[in-house]
Order: structure tokens, then C-alpha cells, then sequence
């Protein structure tokens, strides 16, 4: 056996690139998270719309000083930039003044993260020829169905939303600690 490897089940496998600790704290902290998150889905909406909010603006903000910073782009790019910041500012500014604008604003960055992830999945499955085809289409084709669900129904989609990010944090944060507490037995 060498310095860089361990023993598992009488194999040799590599040694962890981090200390079993971490694996094991991440997860209580994935556990509680998740745990968070369902027992108190509305702050949990509330924060990511509030996030929403200040992510608009500091992106706005970045782009207006982007626009007065001399780079050698040309006067239209440095006034497009600037009216662009100008805009993510005020939607910004009126997503922090409005929780339920900054949800519908969440709502719709969802839905267009999928729908367009969803057109690029299906356009790449049927230009696709192997085995990879068929699973390409139908990937492609569900995310198209998940974003039309978030842009008709965008209340019921940031609840499933939330239970999903709940549950998932909760199901990988017991996983870490299961690989935490596997590292430990495997290094100790």
C-alpha cells in the first residue's frame, strides 16, 4: 500500500483529498438545512426572493462601473452596458421594496433556466445519432414541460421548489456524514 492510498474492503482505493471531519460536518450542516428549509418554506422563499433582489442590483451596479471603465470597447457597448445596469438596478431595487415581485422575478428566471436548458438538451438529441439520442430528447423535452410548469403556475412551482431543495439537502447531508463517518474508519 502507498502513502497516497488506503484499503477498503481488502481494495486499494485513493486516499481522500480532505479530512473525514469536513465530510461530516457538511453534512450536519446539508441535514439541518434541509431541515430548515421545510420547516419554514415561506422565509426560506422570502430570503431567495430577497437574494434575487440584491443579486439584480450588484449586477446592475457592476455593469454601470463596467460602462465608465476604460477597456477599449467602443461608446455603444459602454452606453448599452450602462442603460443594462441602469435596468437590473431598478428591478433590483424594486425586488427588495417587493417580495412577491422578487418571487415572480425567481419564478421566471427558473422558468427560463429550464426551458432554454430544455430547447439546447432536445436540439442537441436530435442532432445526436448514438445511443445518447433517445435520452437527450427525452431530458430536453421534460425540462421544456418543467419550465412551462413555472412560467403557468409559478406559486406551486417555487413550493415544489422548496421541498425539493429541503428534502435534497437533507438526503445529501446524510449521505456526507455517511462518507464522513466511512473516511473515518477507513484513515483511523
Amino acid at each position: 500500500m502507498t502513502l497516497t492510498s488506503q484499503t477498503i474492503a481488502g481494495e486499494e482505493a485513493p486516499a481522500s483529498p480532505f479530512p473525514w471531519w469536513t465530510s461530516l460536518l457538511l453534512g450536519a450542516f446539508s441535514v439541518i438545512f434541509g431541515i430548515v428549509v421545510l420547516a419554514w418554506p415561506g422565509l426560506s422563499l422570502r430570503v431567495m426572493a430577497a437574494l434575487v433582489g440584491i443579486w439584480l442590483l450588484l449586477a446592475g451596479l457592476f455593469r454601470i462601473v463596467g460602462a465608465f471603465l476604460p477597456v477599449g470597447r467602443g461608446l455603444a457597448r459602454s452606453v448599452l452596458s450602462g442603460l443594462v445596469g441602469m435596468i437590473l438596478v431598478v428591478a433590483g431595487v424594486i425586488c427588495l421594496r417587493n417580495i412577491v415581485t422578487a418571487l415572480g422575478v425567481l419564478a421566471a428566471i427558473v422558468a427560463l433556466t429550464w426551458l432554454l436548458g430544455g430547447i439546447a438538451t432536445f436540439v442537441m438529441g436530435l442532432q445526436e445519432t448514438g445511443g445518447a439520442r433517445a435520452l437527450l430528447l427525452v431530458v430536453g423535452g421534460l425540462s421544456v414541460i418543467a419550465g412551462l410548469v413555472f412560467v403557468f403556475t409559478p406559486g406551486l412551482s417555487l413550493g415544489v421548489m422548496i421541498v425539493l431543495t429541503g428534502v435534497s439537502g437533507i438526503v445529501v447531508g446524510l449521505s456526507e456524514i455517511a462518507l464522513g463517518f466511512r473516511l473515518r474508519t477507513v484513515t483511523a
